[in-house]
């Protein structure tokens, strides 16, 4: 079985809270400016996030891979409620096993894309939404952040007021290509 997180279980009724009701981020559009000090090759940034009904300090974390644009997290965390975040999504990464929820073994086992959320047990579950179910749908979700952010704000209720929020994986400060996909002197023949 899997580690309990015992804040969460003990205060579920309270957590059930935090998820269901709506959550306001601060800002429309996150840039990823920041660099994840033990990860250097991966972007990160963190803003406020703002409960409707729970005075808690809430803040969305966002990470995006500086080589795959395809690999992020966003990451929603409640520190005075939990060590834990209380809510995430990972784009990629390892599959999650969900242990002794009493689903068959073959069902367990979540691959990524998937979100993580507690049960009533405080048991760390990852689950896939009908979106991430189907392999068009999941394909279109990986290869456009910010429509995977979207699909994130409507599954853990956080918005810009009433809109979705969006990421900049790359600073505007900087030049992003994808060296693969764009070559400046493809074609040309300076002979």
């Amino acid at each position: 079985m899997g580690k309990i997180n015992f804040d969460i279980k003990t205060k579920y009724s309270e957590y059930e809270k935090l998820l269901a009701e709506n959550k306001q981020c601060d800002e429309k559009v996150i840039v990823l400016d920041g660099i994840k000090s033990n990860h250097k090759n991966t972007r990160i940034k963190k803003v406020k996030v703002e409960h409707a009904t729970i005075p808690t300090n809430v803040e969305l974390m966002v990470e995006s891979k500086i080589e795959n644009k395809r690999d992020f997290k966003f990451i929603l965390r409640a520190s005075e409620f939990s060590k834990e975040p209380f809510f995430r999504f990972d784009s990629d990464g390892l599959a999650h096993f969900n242990h002794g929820t009493g689903e068959p073994l073959n069902k367990e086992k979540i691959d990524t894309p998937h979100f993580h959320k507690f049960d009533s047990e405080g048991r760390n579950i990852a689950y896939h939404t009908n979106s991430l179910l189907i392999a068009s749908e999941k394909e279109a979700l990986l290869n456009d952040v910010n429509l995977c952010m979207a699909h994130f704000c409507d599954e853990s209720k956080t918005y810009f007021k009433s809109d979705y929020i969006e990421v900049r994986q790359t600073p505007i400060s900087e030049i992003d290509y994808e060296t693969e996909l764009f070559n400046p002197l493809e074609g040309e023949n300076y002979e």
